[in-house]
């Protein structure tokens, strides 16, 4: 009997911390507020990520399938 008492109260303690931690998380997540992701875009923000795009698309280099390393078309 003495082991199965000290697994269901190990259980039961295990539980406990686990919703205890639960609450202290969701505490903090609401007093610090918003996470950095989740803000609100604003103009300045779509502005750059379009001037981003467009500069990863200017730099962007076709290649010709004939040259790539480990393809051949003669065969």
């Amino acid at each position: 009997m003495g082991l199965r008492q000290a697994f269901f109260r190990l259980l039961f303690l295990g539980a406990l911390s686990a919703v205890l931690v639960a609450i202290g998380v969701r505490f903090l997540d609401e007093r610090l507020g918003q996470r950095p992701r989740e803000r609100d875009a604003t103009y300045r923000d779509i502005e750059s990520a379009e001037a981003t795009r467009a500069a990863y698309e200017a730099e962007r280099v076709e290649l010709d399938r004939t040259v790539l390393p480990g393809i051949s078309t003669r065969s």
